[in-house]
């Protein structure tokens, strides 16, 4: 019997539904004003925060167990895009729903997402420069 294995692809899609689930539930619920009503909107704003950072952490330690840097650009494109579809669906709660702990969790996703893209960047640029061919006479000769 083998066993199932996930990529972070995979990690990405299962997480999206719960943002969706974020932005359906947002629009059921009146403008929070810090009332009762507005619990079930704290609920989904820790939910996605377990995600994201969830997730980062997992992007994080994959990176570090592979050696190939253009699985690493992808791994630190698709977090950003996720992070990206977050900033996205709170762009307007943070204001709807601000004592449910949007604004927190929007700088979170904000901060992730610069980090994933200056991360991305750098693997870029190491990749860019695996690809450079040195003048001839810079080394010596093999014999």
């Amino acid at each position: 019997m083998s066993a199932a294995c996930l990529n972070f692809d995979d990690l990405i899609e299962i997480n999206k539904p719960q943002v969706a689930e974020f932005q359906r539930l947002a629009e059921l619920l009146p403008d929070s004003d810090g009332s009762p009503e507005s619990a079930p909107m704290s609920r989904q704003v820790h939910i996605v925060e377990g995600l994201l950072v969830q997730t980062y952490g997992i992007a994080s330690k994959l990176t570090k167990e592979t050696g190939d840097l253009a699985d690493i650009a992808e791994i630190w494109r698709n977090l950003a895009s996720f992070c990206n579809s977050v900033l996205q669906a709170l762009s307007s709660l943070r204001k709807r729903f601000p004592s449910c702990g949007t604004p927190e969790l929007y700088d979170l996703a904000l901060d992730y997402k610069l980090a994933c893209d200056k991360r991305h960047h750098r693997v870029l640029q190491e990749l860019s420069c695996q690809t450079i061919e040195f003048p001839k006479g810079i080394f010596p000769e093999p014999n």
